[in-house]
């Protein structure tokens, strides 16, 4: 078996059903080490978060007795704080590493959730939100940065697309399991959701090396949890990178482009850089300010005005996990040899389609087929942008800012998170029923339109990357 893309085949060649064992194989041999553990890692920690965020904005209304703005604001208050910590994030990513700021990030997180059970006080909610959207978010463009540190720029789509498939599978049964737990208190679902988040923390410190070039160390073959497959083996081997940074080439054998070839195309200067990726990031805002209405308004109007119970939407949320296991990797290597904008303005549209269904509801005896079709089209949306986004940045950034550049693109996602639950849970207020999503699958369907148009602008500036 030889380089991973040439005699080893792509996860992509092989059926999607029957050979379960062969896809693996393939698989596990077109990435290095660290992305292996970042995607157990993301299992466990999905897992844990699932345990309680489908069900948050309930508790705050029902058990807190917030109302629907209040519950709004106070999620927005950690998507807020996040647009600072993001960027900052991704500035300690680069100056210190990925592995110390995701450690750090994970642990404090998995402590707060913990203390969240403690309180019952809104108030104190509110502040430990905040706390939370300090701590948490760095974690992210940390993570990313990583994974392009070690990964081509072809298999990039792919492998963000393989911690989706990890973390949809923990939030298959959270969000059934936590269901249950709600019904001995929420004070014993958040402490248990933050012992299972910490236990990422460990996981880290245990398996994961550092991957930013310049600190990144060669990792010998016997500490591979793959090791003895010459395949395998190839692709850790010809991923490794020494101390001599950056710029150096990489190793006999190795499938990795070098380093001058990631930073951009030749054809696109730092301005136009610039410019295509500050566009970019506006369309981010708009993009995640309405891909959120679903996880935090929409459960509050499918309790509150279609009375559609905790369990049953414990169920349609992990139907969302469902759909992201069977068909993420196989919608991700499809957009490897498209253009990135304007994949994920295709994605925008299935999340109009998905709230115009909210807003076509006629009543609650149609509730739950309806959610169901709604959770089934945002997730096509989500699979086909949240991927790609970190993808598209990376081909955009040199290596010396890439936890820069995913730090300031998880800054535009705090602030598209921030918009969206305040002025979300503003007009479910002031005008329950249709309006909100109406409008919400409006503005999806005018940042389909930006992403599109974007999408001709790189066309000839960013050429597609060769096929892996």
């Amino acid at each position: 078996m030889g380089r991973p893309g040439a005699d080893t085949p792509s996860v992509t060649d092989l059926p999607v059903v029957g050979a379960p064992i062969r896809r693996l194989r393939a698989l596990r041999a077109e990435f290095d080490r660290a992305v292996w553990v970042l995607a157990i890692g993301d299992l466990v920690a999905s897992f844990g978060f699932s345990l309680i965020f489908p069900f948050l904005t309930i508790y705050l209304t029902a058990e807190l007795g917030a109302t629907a703005g209040q519950a709004g604001l106070i999620l927005g208050l950690y998507a807020i704080v996040s647009i600072g910590s993001n960027a900052a994030g991704g500035w300690l990513a680069d100056r210190v590493g990925r592995k110390a700021v995701m450690v750090v990030s994970i642990t404090l997180t998995a402590i707060v959730i913990a203390m969240m059970g403690l309180v019952r006080d809104l108030a104190w909610i509110a502040v430990l939100t905040l706390l939370l959207g300090l701590i948490d978010p760095p974690f992210i463009p940390a993570a990313r940065a990583a994974v392009a540190d070690v990964v081509p720029e072809p298999r990039r789509p792919r492998a963000y697309g393989l911690l989706g498939v990890a973390a949809a599978i923990g939030w298959i049964a959270g969000p059934s399991i936590g269901a249950g737990l709600s019904g001995f208190g929420y004070g014993l679902l958040f402490l248990a959701s933050g012992v299972i988040v910490g236990t990422y923390a460990l996981i880290l410190l245990v398996a994961f090396r550092e991957t930013k070039p310049g600190l990144r160390r060669e990792m010998p073959r016997s500490a591979s949890p793959v090791a003895g497959d010459p395949g395998i083996a190839a692709a850790t081997t010809g991923l490794a990178e020494t101390r001599a940074g950056p710029d150096t080439d990489p190793p006999a054998g190795s499938d990795r482009a070098p380093a001058d070839r990631e930073a951009a195309s030749p054809a696109l200067d730092g301005r136009e850089r610039w410019l295509i990726f500050g566009t970019f990031l506006v369309f981010a805002v708009a993009t995640h300010a309405t891909a959120f209405q679903w996880v935090v308004t929409l459960p509050i109007h499918a309790y509150g005005d279609l009375g559609l119970s905790t369990a049953t939407w414990g169920l349609l949320f992990a139907l969302n996990g469902i759909l992201i296991l069977v068909f993420q990797l196989r919608i991700t290597s499809a957009a490897e040899r498209r253009n990135r904008p304007r994949f994920m303005a295709v994605g925008a549209l299935w999340y109009a389609l998905g709230y115009l269904v909210v807003a076509l509801i006629p009543g609650a005896e149609l509730a739950a087929p309806a959610l169901a079709a709604t959770v089934i089209l945002v997730t096509i949306g989500e699979m086909c942008i949240y991927p790609i986004e970190p993808s598209f940045v990376s081909e955009l950034s040199p290596p010396a800012r890439r936890g820069r550049d995913q730090g300031l693109l998880g800054a535009a996602i705090g602030l598209g998170t921030a918009i969206g639950p305040v002025a979300g849970g503003a007009i479910l207020e002031l005008a329950p029923g249709p309006p909100l999503w109406l409008v919400t699958a409006t503005v999806c369907a005018a940042t389909a339109a930006g992403l599109w148009w974007l999408g001709g602008r790189t066309a000839l500036l960013l050429p597609l990357p060769a096929r892996a």
